[in-house]
């Protein structure tokens, strides 16, 4: 799947945000050699801090395909070099490779990649799934078909400390808070819950849930560092679910394991449901979704993990993510900015913990 290739062609693509040249190489990698780049646009959604994603229009019939992603690193050169010390560009390709078995399913197609193994960068050409899917086509069977997926990837590498020590996997604690500095939540909060505008979700539960992290935060990020670590995507929100659609229907597909981690996958379950589910599927199926995670583990794996302690690990991980988007929260903003549009996924989170109401648990 991988090939190496002169930093130039890499860097050159990245610096420029053309992607026709590489798009021409991983054509030629992928055995599309009378195929080539008709043209591109850049794709808005993505983090441009880590990496640039093009839809690419392509010429020739070989291939079967009228367009494909190409994906490569930043454009600006010290967020590139950045992300390259961190890992960053070789997780994805790495990550990608480990689970070669599931793509054209829970995986992407991977076409074909290009990797500098000495600047550590990479470029990919991916499977086109189209666009991102709304909230509301997130219905019961497409949750399921995650948390199934996603217990099947948890399984395989469940415990794997030889995995846990390849440098560029990322710790636990950047799942959680993603390296946040914790003692920034409260300040964080106070500066919300003083704009009318941006405060999250001002009700009970989620004031509660704050309260109980200003003093309780370090406890919570402590006891979530002894969960069973395994692969874990690391960044599972909504939109880092595509759709692969047919005739027949929707499947999902998880995308983009650059933050990938070697830590408690009760995270993944985590932020994937309280950034996914409407208040009324949390209120009507959060326990059944959960228990469908654990079910689809492996038995060996369910053998010495028992639901009431994986139940417990999921109400914490949602303590963790409502945190870190706490600490994350835009405070600041331009005038004329629509203010609804801020906090999003934080007002997500809070519309699930008023639901759950996760303390009851823990």
């Amino acid at each position: 799947m991988s090939s190496i290739t002169p930093l130039s062609t890499i860097e050159l693509a990245a610096n420029s945000g053309d992607p026709t040249q590489i798009g021409n190489e991983l054509l030629g990698i992928a055995g599309f050699s009378h195929s080539g780049v008709r043209s591109y646009v850049a794709l808005n959604g993505g983090n441009p801090v880590m990496s640039q994603v093009f839809r690419v229009w392509i010429y020739g019939a070989e291939s079967g395909l009228s367009t494909v992603i190409v994906k490569i690193p930043s454009q600006q050169s010290a967020d590139r070099s950045r992300e390259a010390g961190n890992g960053s560009y070789i997780r994805e390709v790495e990550t990608y490779r480990l689970l070669r078995d599931m793509q054209g399913g829970f995986q992407p197609r991977i076409y074909a990649s290009i990797h500098d193994r000495s600047a550590q960068t990479a470029a990919l050409l991916i499977e086109d799934l189209g666009r991102l899917p709304s909230r509301n086509e997130f219905d019961f069977g497409i949750v399921y078909e995650v948390l199934k997926n996603l217990a099947r990837i948890h399984s395989r590498y469940w415990g794997d400390d030889q995995f846990g020590r390849n440098w560029w996997v990322r710790n636990g604690r950047h799942a959680d808070i993603f390296d946040e500095d914790a003692e920034l939540f409260v300040p964080n909060w106070e500066m919300l819950v003083s704009s009318a505008e941006l405060h999250p979700c001002d009700r009970p539960a989620v004031n509660e849930v704050a309260q109980f992290l200003a003093d309780g935060l370090l406890d919570v990020l402590n006891e979530l560092d002894d969960r069973p670590p395994t692969l874990s995507h690391g960044d599972l929100h909504t939109a880092n679910i595509m759709f692969r659609r047919s005739k027949s229907g929707a499947q999902p597909v998880l995308i983009d394991w650059q933050d990938a981690v070697y830590c408690g996958g009760s995270s993944d379950v985590a932020k994937f449901l309280s950034t996914t589910l409407t208040p009324r599927l949390a209120h009507a199926h959060f326990d059944e979704f959960i228990s469908a995670y654990h079910s689809a583990l492996s038995p060996d794996v369910r053998s010495c993990y028992s639901f009431q302690v994986f139940q417990r690990e999921v109400m914490l991980a949602l303590l963790g993510t409502f945190a870190n988007y706490v600490i994350c929260a835009t405070t600041q903003y331009p005038p004329g900015t629509d203010a609804s549009t801020l906090n999003r996924s934080l007002r997500r989170v809070s519309s699930v913990i008023e639901v759950v109401k996760p303390l009851e648990w823990i």
